[in-house]
């Protein structure tokens, strides 16, 4: 097996690491569109230099390709970009019997170029759309012809290319994960959940979860598998089939590869429970931190603890911005705190904490100490009135019915909000409007709506 710098060359990734790596790589990316609509990856040079000198227009910065003399001039700076990725090996000359000189992308930067395309346009994966091809290709006995080529080798592929993705997939809500600091404002982390539910609870997580790609599919594929396995005349077209298109002259070699190959994909197909398991376990606890987060972060701007915050802040951001000390602020705050006498021994003391050695005398438990039906009745109705309070699925279901009445649909910015639990509340509301257990869906808009300073995405709540 050949290594990486076997096949590119030494300087390949010097644009990356220079200090103009984002005009570079948004050149490279700029040349490879500019490729789309020939039937090469290959054009000519002056239309090239143009599209570049059309970027440089725009971004005026200067750049040096001798750490000597400085250029601002849009078409210097683009003929030194082309010179510059030649030398890294990223391009070549190609010349024409005209005489017309083309630049030309070098091969093995196609695939580099492609997954930077990937990477930048955050493409999501249908998981049902790669799951079907493979059971298809199975299924499909005109295939068996050559079993490898058309079938093995695609099957293999796509398996692969599927178990890639939703560990993609796993690590993206990982990284949303990573981002919750204890530092974020409840708006930040209200913010952070839209974001995250946008681009990964409604779009990926929700596919991977509504599909029955899975389950539909599966058991077929792994019989599939087992039957092309069970086959000698299969495996024989298919071991030929390997030898042709792998170049293996050993034939017990190609039978073992084939066999390791259908194994490793029907070994894949039985691990995607545990994937998705993790996947869901992760997805769970980022929604859960999320809620729980910014409700406390609503809540304790309220107590004693948080208004105390709220004034340090406050006299904190005073001096700073005044750059003066401690003993520069204003009279009337200073006035606010005096020192008192502590009536308690801290925990941090070094003082030993006494310990009385006075035993005192036990009270005994009366037994005429039984609650009356009355008293019954009213911790009963205590208790109903506490569970109605909750964000539970059905409380939230009752609410959002009781909204509808005898409407179709309503817009979240109808929803009247008075204190910061409903704004919680609206939070509950977009959460459970995937499950279809509910009485009602949510239909998403990208459009934006403000209420009590907190900026989240419109949506409809729609009667089902």
């Amino acid at each position: 097996m050949k290594s990486l710098f076997e096949v590119l060359p030494e300087d390949f990734f010097k644009p990356f690491t220079s200090k103009y790596k984002k005009e570079y790589a948004d050149c490279i990316m700029l040349l490879f569109n500019s490729f789309k609509s020939e039937i090469s990856y290959g054009v000519n040079r002056d239309i090239v230099v143009k599209e570049l000198e059309n970027y440089f227009e725009i971004d005026d910065i200067e750049m040096s390709f001798d750490d000597e003399n400085y250029i601002s001039d849009a078409r210097e700076k683009s003929n030194g970009v082309i010179a510059y990725l030649k030398n890294c090996g990223w391009i070549e000359y190609e010349e024409e019997k005209n005489h017309q000189l083309n630049v030309v992308l070098q091969e093995y930067t196609i695939p580099i170029i492609e997954s930077m395309n990937k990477v930048i346009s955050q493409e999501e994966t249908e998981y049902q759309g790669i799951i079907s091809q493979i059971h298809s290709s199975l299924q499909n006995k005109e295939l068996y012809v050559k079993p490898y080529e058309l079938i093995i080798k695609g099957v293999k592929e796509n398996t692969e290319r599927l178990i890639s993705e939703l560990k993609r997939l796993n690590a993206s809500i990982k990284r949303h994960m990573d981002k919750q600091t204890s530092e974020m404002d409840a708006a930040e982390i209200l913010d952070h959940f839209f974001v995250y539910h946008t681009n990964i609870g409604s779009k990926a997580y929700l596919r991977m979860k509504t599909s029955e790609n899975v389950s539909y599919f599966r058991s077929a594929i792994i019989a599939k598998i087992e039957e092309l396995m069970e086959s000698s005349n299969i495996m024989d077209r298919a071991v030929a089939g390997y030898m042709d298109v792998e170049q293996e002259e050993d034939k017990d070699i190609a039978y073992d590869r084939i066999v390791s190959d259908l194994l490793d994909v029907k070994s894949m197909f039985y691990r995607l429970d545990e994937i998705i398991e993790e996947i869901d376990r992760k997805h769970t606890r980022y929604m859960k931190n999320a809620v729980m987060r910014a409700r406390f972060k609503l809540s304790t701007g309220n107590n004693m603890e948080g208004k105390i915050s709220r004034i340090l802040d406050y006299i904190a951001e005073d001096i700073n911005n005044e750059n003066s000390s401690i003993y520069d602020i204003n009279e009337e705050l200073n006035s606010i705190f005096n020192v008192y006498q502590q009536g308690f021994v801290s925990t941090e003391s070094l003082k030993t904490i006494p310990v009385s050695k006075k035993h005192s005398k036990v009270d005994c438990i009366s037994d005429n100490v039984i609650m009356t039906e009355e008293e019954r009745a009213l911790y009963k109705e205590a208790l109903r009135m506490k569970n109605r309070k909750r964000f539970s699925r059905k409380n939230i279901d009752e609410y959002v019915n009781m909204l509808l009445k005898d409407r179709e649909k309503i817009s979240v910015d109808e929803i009247p909000i008075e204190s910061k639990r409903d704004l919680i509340r609206i939070i509950y509301i977009r959460i459970y409007g995937g499950n279809k257990a509910n009485k009602y869906k949510i239909n998403r808009t990208d459009k934006k709506v403000n209420k009590m300073g907190y900026t989240f995405p419109l949506f409809e709540i729609i009667k089902q």
